[in-house]
């Protein structure tokens, strides 16, 4: 099979979409038009498909990779060995930057600052770290946690031939933890942890995007008769059900704003469909810039915000539309950039210099060294 280079051009947008959730574009801002919080929802709702595919595109990849690798156990280890590298170095960083903003910014007693203090360490070196991340400047971590328990479970499954039971009983926990996101209130049901983790949301659509990997061939032959065309359509109304899941949720059912609803599950399914159908509109040297550095960006995009939150607290010009509509923007931007040359200046550092070769000297070279 061709690269498929939708997988790029969507891997894109979604984190461009993830930057767009984390900066809250347009909400308590002043627009122009219709009102910010208004728009503030639509955007949120949109970019919520975004997770979801960054799981299923991991799962597909890998299971692609999965097919085409003789030894399958030592590509197993080398990428989680990655995942847990960057998990590992990332979490540390984050840990010692939130420590030393607690220290240096703290304004409460000394009593308060060493309660807060306690707490993080608290938050930080319990079991439960493992699975949902803790909730400082690194919360977006949790994805890199749920990840590497997928595609734990997805490499087991892979080899036990049991993909599709694994799909199926993750489908049932995504079901049941849609009571700690968008539900639970609606049936009265209180779940004490949040269910955005491996278990509940990470696994199923990991193994939903592993599915369309394994039996790729399968499922383009079944849909060879439908043209892109429909399957677009089917992508812009798997859009429109969430918006309108989520509105009657809040706005109708009165419910907090969850974070993932039962729409998103055929969205994610039509998005890899679509995908698979047009596998060339990625295909762009800026496009591939981008999704090359993808986890860098949702990596570092968190601190970046952190310096502006704290730059422009109770700054007036965060309230004016110009800042809703440039604030994701600049923060994207500027990850890509710092991420793309702190990989530069690491790969400086870790390549030895090659020493210059002394010219030779024709001139002092015996005469017999012209005999051939």
């Amino acid at each position: 099979m061709t690269r498929n280079y939708t997988i790029d051009f969507f891997k894109c947008l979604a984190i461009f979409a993830v930057v767009c959730i984390h900066t809250h574009t347009f909400r308590d801002t002043a627009v122009p038009f219709g009102h910010g919080d208004t728009w503030a929802f639509i955007i949120d709702t949109i970019a919520r498909f975004s997770v979801p595919f960054f799981f299923a595109a991991s799962g597909y990849l890998f299971a692609m990779k999965l097919q085409r690798t003789d030894d399958t156990f030592s590509y197993f280890r080398r990428y989680t060995g990655k995942l847990i590298s960057l998990l590992a170095a990332w979490f540390a960083f984050y840990w010692i930057y939130d420590f030393i903003k607690m220290i240096t910014t703290g304004t409460g007693t000394m009593s308060e600052q060493k309660a807060e203090l306690t707490a993080y360490f608290h938050d930080t070196f319990q079991w439960r770290t493992l699975l949902d991340g803790i909730s400082y400047t690194q919360f977006q971590l949790w994805f890199m946690f749920a990840l590497i328990f997928s595609i734990i479970i997805i490499y087991t499954a892979y080899r036990i031939r049991m993909l599709k039971l694994t799909l199926f009983i993750a489908l049932v926990l995504n079901l049941v933890g849609l009571l700690g996101q968008s539900y639970g209130k609606l049936f009265h049901i209180t779940m004490e942890e949040t269910t955005r983790n491996g278990i509940y949301f990470g696994l199923f659509y990991t193994a939903l995007g592993a599915c369309f990997g394994l039996y790729e061939k399968q499922i383009i032959a079944k849909a060879q008769n439908i043209r892109v065309r429909t399957v677009g359509m089917m992508v812009v109304a798997g859009f429109a059900m969430k918006l309108l899941e989520r509105y009657i949720l809040h706005y109708r059912l009165d419910l907090p704003q969850g974070e993932y609803f039962i729409s998103t599950i055929p969205l994610t399914a039509v998005l890899l469909l679509f995908t698979l159908k047009a596998r060339n509109i990625g295909n762009h040297r800026y496009v591939s810039l981008v999704a090359k550095n993808v986890v860098g960006i949702y990596l570092i995009h968190t601190f970046w915000r952190s310096i502006f939150n704290q730059a422009l607290d109770q700054s007036p010009i965060t309230e004016t539309f110009a800042w809703g509509f440039l604030y994701a923007p600049i923060l994207y931007v500027l990850s890509l950039l710092s991420y793309v040359t702190l990989q530069y200046t690491k790969e400086k550092l870790s390549t030895p210099p090659v020493p210059r070769q002394a010219k030779s000297r024709t001139a002092l070279r015996p005469s017999n060294s012209l005999i051939k």
